[in-house]
């Protein structure tokens, strides 16, 4: 994802000129499912604590419904709604005498996207915004993820002649980068994930 989170850099600057050639026509509003996973989500905190518990990526999967307007021939702007379901290992940091045995942990968000997406050589386009979280979680086993995020991505697509697209988009997020709640040490989010997605062009015939 390392490989993938540098290319899509790259591509932000290139995809703003070539895109602007993109002989696409995009006539009509879209909505779509998008369906997330085969990643990781990883627990950070920008300072580390010595003897905290450590957090591990077990899997995760997101569902949601995104709707798409054009700005232009070649500019999107992106929003929706999704539920994610976070499943981590802790492993926890306690004497030798106390039960260090690693447990499964789970919480769920549900994710606002806010972002733009730019077609580019017809096929591809980068996505990128923000994303606002909140944290739907009953008992979650790390800081309250309610806030805004960050989402770059590049994906693949292919428009079917029957108004239907499908897309492959790998992508980078990072959850409650700003988070609403006052902790120190603030625990966040960093999210490594492939979304699939299929859009429907509501254009009138």
């Amino acid at each position: 994802m390392t490989f993938f989170f540098t290319l899509s850099i790259l591509f932000i600057n290139q995809s703003l000129l070539i895109a602007q050639r993109n002989e696409t026509k995009l006539t009509a509003d879209k909505i779509g499912i998008t369906f997330s996973t085969f990643g990781e989500n990883n627990v950070f905190r920008s300072d580390e604590l010595d003897g905290a518990a450590s957090y591990n990526s077990d899997y995760f999967f997101t569902i949601g419904i995104n709707y798409l307007h054009p700005l232009n021939k070649w500019l999107e702007a992106e929003t929706g709604i999704e539920y994610s379901k976070h499943n981590i290992i802790i492993e926890p940091n306690l004497p030798p005498d106390m039960d260090n045995s690693s447990r499964k942990a789970n919480f769920s968000l549900l994710n606002v996207p806010v972002t733009l997406r730019a077609n580019f050589l017809k096929y591809f386009f980068v996505n990128g915004g923000l994303i606002v979280d909140i944290d739907a979680s009953t008992n979650s086993p790390i800081d309250n993820q309610t806030g805004i995020g960050v989402l770059i991505g590049l994906s693949a697509k292919y428009d079917f002649k029957s108004r239907v697209s499908v897309f492959v988009n790998p992508y980078t997020k990072i959850h409650s980068l700003i988070p609403l709640s006052d902790t120190k040490y603030h625990q966040r989010i960093w999210e490594d994930g492939i979304r699939v997605g299929i859009t429907y062009d509501l254009k009138m015939k």
